[in-house]
């Protein structure tokens, strides 16, 4: 199953990556935050109109009193980027930085088509943006609670008037839950099903795929793409207009931020598609065009795209605190507010501040949002403390170095400060607690459906190597941490990822990672992934071995009575089950890792996976026939004990194995 790995990486697009790194400082206090990004002029009234001229992109000025410092970065980027390009035969990458309120640099590199030779513009060429989208979306509830028109802690049901979320635990879904992923949603696949031509509006899409609660709200942080779509329609039902006329007339507009759009690239003119860049994957050691993926109505969750210029000035908003060149979308405090987490359980590590990924980074606090779709990484990190923002986008998402190092690449140059790889340390290994140690499986994921065994490639391992060092194994990637100072769960790796260890009644249960936006939850048994991949391979040996075992006894003399004819018939049926089955779930994870998720929509679910379900009802069919089949073995066949040992295991573990199938939703639920 480790291969679906990749299957689950491009299917989850759209949605915050996995983007390494935290550090150590402590998170300010709400009057600090507000403090740090007061600005001394005037608020306007809250019904003020935003209207009139706005200014370009193209007026902002490079910092005037520090000149050298921006010549010094921008020779810095090209370097770094020029390397990146190369290592990694990138077709373009687009960057921006901002610092005291001012453009510092706004690069494009590379070509947005390369067909058409057309260069790559850092004012006009528009990379999408992915779940960078959703910082839209927070910002708007944002404006709403500041209107008094919505109450961040009441009943979402409340708001919304075509879609009812779904009772569970007793306890209703908030709007503080939906912007720190902690709504308790399972995650879905479905919204990347839907056709950018789909006529359902996204109210009918929210109601139709509505995903299952598993956790109890505000319980853990796990992302939710369909959280995030179900924020906006609340902005649509609050405000009394679409979502999409409300971003482009009360954000877009008033911010002069004139190259973004959300229309899909199906729906663009010759012009407009001439400004959306190209996105490209590997192909037979070129590049091959990669195809855009499909959200329909579900856009708001990662359908917007950008320019470098037009990103740059986005962070000067929020850096801000809310206002952008005499336009003020935010009260100060009202931005204070929304970059203030909202939960308490892990200060120390990453976590999420209202829609904002929140994480240390050496002794800084690093706000911003990452996001993917099928052709493009992005990657938008805010550090309030030096009033510093950096943009990164690329068209391709064959690997993350650009999007994932280029923007603490740019901090540490810009504080002079340079990467200290950890030193391994021999310890004694008595030394080590083992309270950490053990299996963690992300808990983004389908558990309700077929899907549920795509989850099975999302594991990660701790050992300890001390009592104040451990190693995270995830993956192809293999890292060492060690404790924060004298924090009790949290662990820093060298590059600042700090990751930590959540408790219940005193024993770990879960690990939130450094991203802030996924919580792992320790397994053992029936839950770990391995003790389904150690069924199936006894299976397939005692299937194998069975046989081998008809094969030999062909043409010899044996026992041919009712009861011995009926359990080897069972016995062989079982066997060439257990080999069918084995064969197509590996085909299916041959056929999904190798999926082009722009081509999703119409095409899910797979074949592979509906004859991967029907092979397991056969697998299961023939664990019972099996269980059945131990008396007439036993009691009427002839059979010497150890046929009849190898028939009673062989029964047993397939019995088991069709447990896990259930327990996994490869049987009993819904194929999608």
């Amino acid at each position: 199953m480790r291969r679906a790995s990749s299957l689950l990486a491009s299917l989850a697009v759209c949605a915050l990556l996995n983007l390494p790194g935290t550090s150590a400082a402590q998170t300010p206090e709400p009057a600090e935050t507000a403090s740090l990004l007061q600005e001394g002029s005037p608020e306007p009234p809250l019904d003020m109109p935003l209207s009139g001229d706005f200014p370009s992109p193209g007026d902002l000025p490079l910092m005037p009193d520090t000149p050298d410092e921006a010549v010094d970065l921008a020779a810095y980027v090209d370097g770094v980027v020029s390397s990146l390009q190369r290592e990694h035969g990138l077709a373009a990458i687009t960057v921006s930085v901002v610092k005291d309120d001012a453009l510092l640099l706004a690069r494009a590199y590379g070509s947005s088509d390369l067909a058409s030779s057309r260069p790559a513009e850092a004012d006009t060429s528009q990379f999408r943006i992915g779940s960078v989208s959703k910082t839209f979306t927070w910002t708007a509830v944002m404006m709403l609670v500041e209107r008094g028109l919505l109450d961040l802690d009441a009943d979402l049901n409340n708001y919304l008037k075509q879609v009812t979320i779904d009772e569970a635990f007793g306890q209703p879904v908030t709007m503080r839950h939906l912007m720190h992923h902690r709504a308790g949603f399972e995650d879905s696949l479905r919204l990347f099903a839907v056709a950018d031509d789909d006529t359902r509006s996204l109210a009918e899409l929210l109601a139709e795929h509505q995903p299952q609660r598993v956790y109890a709200p505000g319980l853990r942080t796990s992302y939710s793409n369909w959280g995030a779509a179900l924020a906006a329609q609340v902005v649509e039902d609050v405000s009394g207009e679409p979502y999409g006329s409300f971003v482009q007339g009360q954000i877009l507009a008033p911010l002069g931020m004139r190259d973004t759009s959300w229309q899909p690239p199906s729906r663009l003119d010759a012009s407009q598609r001439e400004r959306l860049a190209t996105g490209y994957k590997q192909e037979q050691g070129a590049l091959g065009v990669q195809g855009y993926m499909q959200l329909g109505a579900y856009w708001p969750a990662g359908g917007i795209a950008s320019s470098a210029s037009d990103m740059a000035r986005w962070m000067r908003l929020h850096l801000n605190g809310g206002q952008l060149d005499g336009v003020r979308l935010l009260r100060s405090e009202t931005h204070a507010q929304m970059w203030t987490r909202g939960f308490a359980d892990r200060p120390a590590a990453a976590d999420i501040a209202h829609g904002f990924q929140d994480r240390h980074y050496h002794g800084l606090r690093l706000l911003g949002h990452g996001g993917g779709t099928a052709a493009f990484l992005t990657n938008m990190v805010l550090v309030p403390e030096l009033r510093l923002g950096i943009f990164v986008s690329q068209s391709s998402t064959f690997t993350r170095a650009p999007i994932t190092h280029l923007p603490e690449l740019v901090i540490d140059h810009l504080r002079g400060a340079g990467f200290q790889p950890a030193l391994h340390l021999e310890t004694d290994q008595s030394e080590a607690a083992t309270e950490f140690a053990g299996s963690y499986l992300q808990n983004r994921r389908v558990f309700s459906s077929f899907a549920a065994l795509l989850g099975t490639s999302s594991t990660a391992t701790v050992s300890q190597a001390s009592r104040d060092s451990l190693v995270l194994a995830q993956g192809d990637e293999i890292r060492q941490y060690r404790r924060v100072g004298d924090e009790r769960d949290v662990f820093e790796a060298a590059d600042g990822g700090r990751i930590a260890f959540l408790r219940a009644d005193g024993q770990v249960v879960a690990m939130a990672d450094s991203a802030g936006v996924h919580t792992l939850e320790k397994v053992s048994g029936v839950n770990t992934p391995t003790t389904l991949l150690i069924a199936l391979g006894a299976c397939l040996l005692l299937a194998l071995s069975s046989l081998l075992g008809f094969w030999w006894r062909l043409g010899r003399k044996y026992p041919h009575g009712f009861a011995s004819s009926t359990a080897a018939f069972i016995g062989f049926t079982s066997s060439l089950s257990v080999l069918g089955f084995a064969v197509l779930a590996a085909l299916m994870v041959q056929q999904l890792s190798a999926f082009d998720i722009s081509g999703m929509a119409g095409n899910y679910p797979s074949a592979a996976m509906l004859h991967t379900h029907y092979a397991g009802w056969l697998v299961a069919g023939c664990g019972a026939a099996m269980v059945f089949a131990l008396w007439p073995a036993w009691s009427g066949s002839g059979w010497g004990l150890w046929r009849r040992l190898h028939f009673s295991v062989f029964a047993l573990v397939l019995a088991f194995l069709a447990y896990l199938l259930w327990h996994w939703r490869v049987i009993g639920a819904p194929i999608y």
